[in-house]
Formats: C-alpha cells, sequence, structure tokens
C-alpha cells in the first residue's frame, strides 16, 4: 500500500467516474482546488517543531513522529506554507496542530462544498476574474473594432504597401513622381533644388 497523503485524498473531487478505480482511491484529481480550510477553525498548535538534520527535507518522518500518520505530511505542508517538501531544511521551524484541528479543517471544507460554496480559494476568484475579461471586450474596444471594419480598405496590406490600383510611380508634366497616392496628401511634389 502507497502513501496516502491526506490533501491529495480527503475532500477531493473525482473526475474519473469509474467506480472501480475510485474505491480503489485512483483516478484523476484536480490539485487546484482545496480540501482543506481552516477558516472558521479554532486552531490549536501542540508544539513548535525545529527540523533536524535527520528530518530535513522528510515531513513524511516528522508527521509519522507526531501524528504516527505519514499522510498527515500534506496537512503539515500546506499548514505552515510550504509546496515542495524538499525544501525543508535544518533549522526551519514548523508549527504542529492538533490532530482534532486538522480534522475540523477537513469538516470545515467538506461543509462548504456541501453548501455549494466551492470558490473558497482566491485562485479561482482570480480566474474567474480575468476569464470575465477575456470573453467580455470593453465598450471603448467594440467601438474601434467597429470603426475599422467600416472603413477598411478593400485589402488589408502594410504601409509601404501600395493599394489595388494605385501606383509606384507616375510621371506627370515629364518629372517621375514616386508614390503619389501615400499618406492621403496627394503625390510629392519635386523640391526646387
Amino acid at each position: 500500500m502507497g502513501l496516502n497523503i491526506d490533501v491529495l485524498f480527503e475532500n477531493k473531487k473525482v473526475f474519473n467516474p469509474d467506480e472501480k478505480l475510485m474505491n480503489a482511491n485512483q483516478g484523476i484529481w484536480n490539485l487546484t482546488n482545496s480540501s482543506i480550510t481552516f477558516n472558521n477553525v479554532r486552531v490549536q498548535v501542540s508544539e513548535v517543531y525545529y527540523v533536524t538534520d535527520d528530518d530535513q527535507m522528510r515531513p513524511d518522518l516528522i508527521a509519522y513522529y507526531r501524528y504516527s500518520n505519514q499522510g498527515r505530511m500534506g496537512t503539515l505542508l500546506k499548514f505552515n506554507g510550504y509546496s515542495n517538501p524538499f525544501s525543508l531544511d535544518t533549522g526551519q521551524i514548523l508549527y504542529i496542530p492538533l490532530e482534532k484541528s486538522i480534522t475540523d479543517g477537513f469538516d470545515s471544507k467538506k461543509n462548504l462544498d456541501k453548501k455549494g460554496n466551492t470558490n473558497s480559494s482566491p485562485s479561482n476568484a482570480f480566474k474567474k476574474a480575468q476569464e470575465s475579461k477575456i470573453s467580455k471586450p470593453s465598450e471603448g474596444r467594440k467601438k474601434y473594432v467597429e470603426n475599422k471594419i467600416k472603413n477598411k480598405p478593400a485589402q488589408v496590406l502594410p504601409p509601404n504597401m501600395t493599394q489595388p490600383g494605385e501606383q509606384t510611380v507616375i510621371r506627370k508634366d515629364g518629372k517621375i513622381i514616386f508614390a503619389p497616392s501615400s499618406g492621403g496628401g496627394g503625390y510629392n511634389k519635386p523640391s526646387n533644388l
């Protein structure tokens, strides 16, 4: 049996609907959704723990020593703000929450999910705000695009190229005139040298 990290296996939504896989704790989890929240939970800390040489990069050992459950390493890391277990180094401080605080945190998240309030993560709110900006252009942008569509030339070309029907060089009164229609100001008049 493998290591069941609590924040990965409790309160996670499984996308794979196959009951056999779900019962075997297999499937696809959305790792961006939280499975625990300490909002509205009275959190109690049992001790302040200093990481030693023996348990640097080993939150599983610390969880085993403190909770007799290596799987609590997920909550231990989340509670202390660590996302990478290999970043634990000698001398760092870990706050060890009581087991009751951890179970209350999972229960609190479960209750939020039952109420339909699954948007407890600030990243979800940010993501929704960005999606609404993408799908809804501003009024100024709409007017600009409409104006461009109304006044668009027959063929869109870079400014250094002529439009269909334009000439780059013409002869007029025995003189050669370059780009007679560029810039909308008429042709380039020869200078009197």
